[in-house]
């Protein structure tokens, strides 16, 4: 049907999918290196040569990752039990980061958690954990076993420098003396391994000794009376080393990271220092050698730092402009998912580029970061908060299309054809009117209430298909008892020929229903040709109507009207009797009026003309009487 036709036409369109949530770009690595920088996470002294940056760390951090979080803290208790606390700071910074590593992915899913039920990012707070105090106690008991072993260090370094002070004196005394030359050069040797055996001393007084200590030796040299071909033969023993040295110093200039180049050159200048003398004339050309080596090592280590120091400054800048970048966003708030959607991958390409980015000088670092994280996780928040209304509404929604499929089912079901099809027609454009449904339910909901729709459309459709072919065969019917009417030949038998106009009534009213076109066209015919037969056989208005009374009663009366036609003629009967009354009181007081005579019998003709309709409307009244209901 047309009907049906059109008004299909709404479910053309599907409901609108909600966008999933997408996530931000991973920050836990620099999140992790964040919290475990920390102030009363970090070990002050730098004495050793253990290299704390996570980067460098990422094989002894590696072993670590695959522990749970709560088996860390046991892990660090059992290293500080069983190792020296001078042995451990690599593993414990190992430790450190996976275990902020785990704690802040931790967190972050707790507070997607918090948001996804509650929606307020303001309401969140970190509950209290138990093993992080558990682990920062074992990290401050950590801390404390190294401030106690730089404080016995320092003294032992402060006793290593009175026994280094002690052999200077012994060797100055050693130029006074005039033992056998043997005795006293294997005294001198002694000492020579004494002071190699001692370790350090205290930083600032590391070069003093040394040159008072180098001088001395090299004055032992010059001074006593060394047997020539020893000495000789010491000179060029510490020739060998120091030129050792030389080569290696100038090797670590071709290493590319400048700062394992230049610890390492620490090293060989400590080396330097233990070797003894060289002959006078190899002394200023090997030191020279060395310095200049140590001279280019130093610049390129100052130069890589004052270089990083540039990239960091530029790195902060960029991050700077990031944070703005991702401030304006939280400058207006989208309205429509496709603005968020715009908004977010904004967002997103500007989470990537940051990521590009290196580090930043390491006071500002911590707080660009938290800027920027801070207006990410505004944004973030803001659309969950977007979205959860979203859900809600879509959620409303699907209750009212649900409801609407229940009404459509109901209706699935009728064939009262005409009222159905509008009650229908009018769930359509409700339907059209309802926003988006939760993606999941969105299929079935619609194919639920099409289902519906299509199954009373199609029974319609199938009906009126029938109902069609019934029509075609009622207008043939109708047309040939127009011609039947048109073609009767009447009787000289008066009964008989008033007796076929019923006939002819009857049959027409038994012919059902054709199509709506024709029903003017064929009433109109119908009418011309009865009227026409009534004319030739000369039968009063009167007659005509009790036929036509009786016709529509006996074929057309419903079950149950009896009693509201009989209602309607009473009722006419008693208005026609109140009119005759009131004419015929009436008729006295036009007697004196101008024109008298004139409307008095047009009152006259009113009676009489009423007092046939009353004879009329009593004959129907007992012609219903005698009627028996089908």
């Amino acid at each position: 049907m047309e009907s049906q036709e059109i008004h299909n036409e709404y479910f053309e369109g599907k409901d609108a999918d909600t966008q999933p949530l997408q996530e931000m770009v991973d920050f836990s690595e620099e999140e992790t290196q964040l919290a475990a920088s920390s102030d009363e996470l970090q070990i002050d002294d730098d004495n050793d040569n253990v290299d704390t940056d996570i980067e460098l760390m990422s094989p002894a951090a590696a072993a670590y990752d695959g522990l749970s979080r709560a088996a860390l803290p046991d892990v660090l208790a059992k290293l500080l039990d069983e190792k020296s606390a001078q042995d451990l700071k690599g593993e414990v910074e190992a430790i450190k980061v996976a275990f902020y590593k785990k704690l802040t992915l931790e967190q972050e899913q707790l507070r997607r958690e918090f948001l996804e039920q509650n929606g307020s990012a303001e309401a969140f707070v970190l509950p209290d954990d138990d093993l992080e105090a558990r682990f920062k106690a074992l990290f401050a008991r950590y801390k404390k076993i190294r401030a106690d072993l730089a404080v016995k260090q320092e003294q032992e370094r402060e006793d290593n420098l009175a026994q280094k002070l002690a052999i200077i004196e012994e060797l100055k005394c050693l130029l006074e003396r005039h033992d056998d030359f043997s005795t006293i050069f294997s005294d001198f040797k002694h000492l020579q391994v004494r002071w190699r055996a001692i370790g350090a001393v205290p930083q600032a007084k590391q070069k003093e000794i040394w040159d008072v200590y180098n001088y001395n030796v090299e004055k032992f040299y010059d001074v006593v009376k060394i047997n020539k071909e020893l000495r000789e033969l010491d000179f060029k023993k510490n020739f060998e080393l120091k030129q050792l040295l030389c080569e290696k110093s100038e090797e670590l200039l071709l290493r590319d990271d400048v700062v394992k180049a230049f610890r390492e050159l620490q090293k060989y200048h400590e080396q330097w220092r233990d070797v003894g003398p060289v002959s006078a004339e190899f002394r200023n050309s090997l030191w020279e050698r060395f310095k200049n080596a140590t001279a280019q090592i130093n610049k390129k280590h100052t130069d890589y730092f004052e270089q990083q120091k540039v990239e960091q400054q530029n790195n902060w800048q960029l991050k700077l402009a990031l944070c703005e970048k991702a401030e304006e966003l939280l400058a207006t708030t989208p309205q429509q998912m496709k603005e968020w959607g715009e908004k977010m991958q904004l967002l997103l390409d500007l989470q990537k580029m940051w990521k590009t980015i290196g580090a930043a000088p390491r006071k500002e670092s911590n707080k660009v970061f938290h800027r920027f994280k801070s207006a990410c996780s505004s944004f973030f928040d803001s659309r969950r908060a977007f979205f959860s209304e979203q859900k809600a509404e879509a959620q409303h929604n699907l209750q009212q299309k649900l409801d609407l499929c229940a009404q459509a089912e109901i209706l699935s079901e009728s064939d009262d054809w005409k009222k159905t099809t509008d009650e229908l027609i009018k769930l359509q454009a409700q339907w059209k009117k309802i926003g988006p449904v939760p993606h999941k339910q969105s299929d079935a909901v619609w194919k639920r209430f099409r289902t519906a729709c299509n199954k009373f459309f199609d029974s319609k459709k199938e009906h009126f298909a029938t109902q069609d072919a019934r029509y075609d065969e009622n207008l043939q019917k109708k047309e040939e008892l127009i011609t039947e009417i048109k073609n009767f030949t009447p009787s000289d038998n008066p009964s008989d020929n008033l007796a076929a106009i019923k006939e002819f009534q009857q049959r027409w009213t038994e012919v059902g229903y054709a199509h709506l076109k024709h029903k003017e066209r064929l009433q109109k015919a119908y009418r011309e040709a009865i009227d026409t037969l009534f004319e030739a056989l000369h039968v009063s208005d009167t007659d005509r109507e009790l036929i036509n009374f009786k016709t529509r009663i006996d074929s057309s009366l419903p079950k149950g009207g009896k009693g509201h036609e009989r209602e309607k003629l009473v009722q006419h009967l008693r208005h026609l009797e109140s009119d005759i009354q009131l004419w015929e009181n009436n008729i006295g007081f036009f007697a004196h009026s101008k024109n008298a005579e004139k409307l008095v019998q047009e009152v006259r003709n009113n009676i009489e003309k009423a007092r046939r309709d009353v004879s009329l409307t009593q004959q129907k009244l007992e012609l219903l009487a005698t009627h028996k209901t089908k």
